[in-house]
């Protein structure tokens, strides 16, 4: 499993996020005019793509590690004491709305940050900075990616809420339904990954004095402050997804155990 983080996120960097964030940001900002569509271009090259590559390889060994580490935790349960399952419901469902609150806070406030910009509002930044912002036609792309972290708040808080564990009445075929305890945890890990390694990025980068975003963003806190608390906001994530599935897990355990003959007659 410790292989598989090191891949994941230690050996790669923000190029994973340019895919999975800014490209798609990006190219709405080029249908409405305001990127040069050739700037994408750029993106699309082998060491981006290798960068993915190495993150989903990552991703592979330390989600096997997991399902290994859950499993011998799972088998050294008594098939009829219902106590394990339940302590185990207990710490996922406490430890989640932590973790899940840190997750949502942070995208917050990033949000904020650039959201504002796009108002007109230097939050964290000199005026003369905002004017450069402006004059790059750099604010709607902020603005872009801010409200990509505000959906992804809000989404994250689905990990703790009841919408978050069945399917919404506005989803066709699927309404009503139970959703797949590994399918938003899953999701969750998946997108917890590449802001971790991002984050990470910009920390090393910060602390070594490199020049990292646009020119002059070192003097601004508001251009930079933000990014060193993403890899707190992908771990807290991650934690969130497996604590997520933890208590679905143990959930339908307990039901199942319940409705099953030995169960009932043990009740």
């Amino acid at each position: 499993m410790l292989v598989g983080v090191m891949l994941a996120v230690v050996l790669t960097d923000f190029r994973v996020l340019v895919f999975a964030a800014y490209l798609p940001v990006m190219a709405v900002a080029a249908l409405l005019g305001h990127v040069d569509p050739h700037i994408m271009a750029t993106m699309l090259i082998w060491p981006n793509i290798n960068q993915m590559v190495l993150m989903i390889a990552g991703a592979s060994l330390a989600s096997l590690g997991i399902r290994g580490l859950m499993a011998r935790s799972s088998a050294g349960e008594t098939t009829t004491d219902d106590a394990a399952p339940r302590f185990r419901e207990a710490t996922a469902r406490r430890v989640g709305r932590w973790a899940t609150g840190i997750a949502v806070v942070i995208p917050v406030g990033y949000a904020v940050t650039r959201i504002g910009w796009f108002a007109g509002v230097p939050i964290g930044i000199s005026p003369s900075f905002m004017q450069q912002l402006v004059d790059a036609q750099a604010a709607p792309i902020g603005a872009g990616l801010g409200g990509v972290a505000l959906l992804g708040a809000v989404l994250t808080l689905g990990l703790v809420r009841p919408w978050g564990e069945i399917w919404p009445r506005w989803v066709p075929f699927l309404r009503g339904r139970a959703i797949p305890p590994r399918l938003p945890a899953s999701l969750a890990i998946a997108i917890s990954l590449p802001i971790m390694s991002a984050g990470l990025m910009y920390v090393r980068k910060q602390l070594a004095g490199e020049e990292f975003g646009a020119t002059g963003a070192e003097h601004e806190p508001g251009a930079w402050l933000p990014e060193m608390f993403f890899p707190v906001w992908g771990a807290a994530l991650a934690i969130a997804a497996l604590a997520y599935l933890q208590r679905r897990t143990a959930g339908q355990e307990l039901v199942s155990r319940s409705t099953s003959p030995r169960g009932l007659v043990s009740g």
